[in-house]
């Protein structure tokens, strides 16, 4: 029994001991054959010699396309914020971002039918004689003047928004103090913003008048003073 037993560790012990063995050469980690000798990472041949990645001389940097400005294709816009997104129908949507800015205020562009006819819904509803109001009996039992509206886009919602949405770029003007519509910054209540010209008759009421009436006035956490300038999410 006692040297079946034996027998049985020995095989065990004898594998570790020929690992260990393996595992641990001659020479220790300080040696002329280890990872510091002149084999090593650290030698002619390593990642640093004059075959590695900086042996060109060449400074690293950006390439750059050439391809002409004529050759790309316009996939989107987004110049001003809700233009493209609520007041182009869904069906026109890739075509409109495919446009050019520079058509939107055409009489021709088929764009502008889209924006009064969405206009003319946001105030009247899709069929007011169906109980279907729109936003104008809420604005005004909020005590909110609204603006007017009419099929032909000849209402005051669209004389006075036509200037802000059209054409869909944001302007920036250095002349004049930055902020929106002059350029933006990021504490600018753009979309209360422009939902008031949209949506208020600005004879009665100001632009900011829907600031923090729709959407918090501040955000709940202040912005950084420096670069990414906003706050970590939360």
């Amino acid at each position: 029994m006692t040297n079946k037993l034996y027998r049985w560790l020995f095989l065990p012990l004898s594998m570790l001991l020929l690992l260990a063995l393996i595992g641990c050469p001659t020479g220790d980690d300080d040696d002329s054959a280890d990872d510091d000798d002149a084999a090593d990472d650290d030698d002619a041949a390593d990642d640093d010699d004059s075959g590695d990645d900086d042996d060109s001389g060449e400074t690293p940097g950006f390439a750059f396309s050439d391809t002409a400005f004529e050759d790309y294709d316009r996939v989107d816009r987004i110049g001003m914020p809700a233009v493209a997104t609520a007041l182009i129908l869904p069906g026109n949507k890739d075509a409109y971002n495919a446009a050019n800015p520079s058509d939107d205020a055409s009489k021709t562009n088929p764009f502008v039918a889209d924006i009064v006819t969405v206009i003319n819904v946001l105030h009247t509803g899709i069929d007011p004689t169906d109980g279907n109001t729109g936003l104008d009996d809420d604005l005004a039992g909020l005590g909110i003047t609204p603006c007017t509206v009419s099929g032909d886009g000849l209402g005051s919602c669209v004389a006075q928004g036509a200037p802000l949405v059209l054409p869909d770029t944001l302007k920036v003007d250095t002349a004049n103090p930055a902020g929106f519509p002059n350029g933006r910054v990021l504490a600018d209540p753009v979309i209360d913003v422009t939902l008031a010209v949209l949506l208020l008759d600005l004879s009665v009421h100001s632009p900011t008048d829907l600031v923090g009436a729709l959407n918090p006035a501040t955000n709940d956490v202040a912005f950084l003073t420096e670069f990414p300038y906003v706050a970590p999410a939360h």
